[in-house]
């Protein structure tokens, strides 16, 4: 069964926010761990709460350290050039959507003109040969379109 998302805390008091915070931190550094196996990468959690000086680290404040100092030591354009924000995710979701609305869009169009009447009788006229006779092409009494070689024969 799902649990109810709480969207305004501020109207809770601070002990209901607290275990809210605690039970929220375990849930990430669960995935945390998941992420860091799955992936074979390291990751390390640095959460700073309101108030209190010392932040919460996972796995340790030593490793959370480490791998902040090795991030930071890479060239600003490396580090840069591998950030994704957030306007940028969503715009390139945007930018998707919107090529999936044109190409529906040009679907659309060419249904349209395939229903219309003035495609539907030209279409018609093209392939209706009813009233074309054809000519049996002859000259000498041969079959102008016989090469010369029986069909028995091959």
């Amino acid at each position: 069964m799902a649990t109810k998302r709480l969207r305004d805390t501020a109207n809770y008091n601070e002990n209901v926010r607290n275990s809210i915070l605690d039970k929220r931190v375990t849930s990430l550094f669960k995935k945390a761990e998941e992420l860091s196996i799955v992936c074979d990468v390291e990751v390390a959690i640095i959460i700073f709460r309101p108030g209190k000086i010392q932040p919460i680290t996972w796995k340790s404040p030593s490793l959370a350290q480490d791998v902040l100092t090795r991030y930071l030591s890479f060239i600003e354009f490396k580090r840069l050039s591998k950030l994704v924000t957030h306007e940028d995710y969503l715009q390139k979701k945007v930018d998707k959507k919107e090529e999936q609305i044109s190409k529906l869009e040009k679907m659309n169009e060419m249904e349209e003109s395939i229903n219309d009447p003035w495609f539907i009788q030209t279409i018609a006229t093209l392939g209706d040969v009813s009233g074309v006779e054809s000519a049996q092409k002859e000259g000498k009494g041969v079959n102008v379109e016989d090469d010369g070689h029986s069909k028995d024969l091959d």
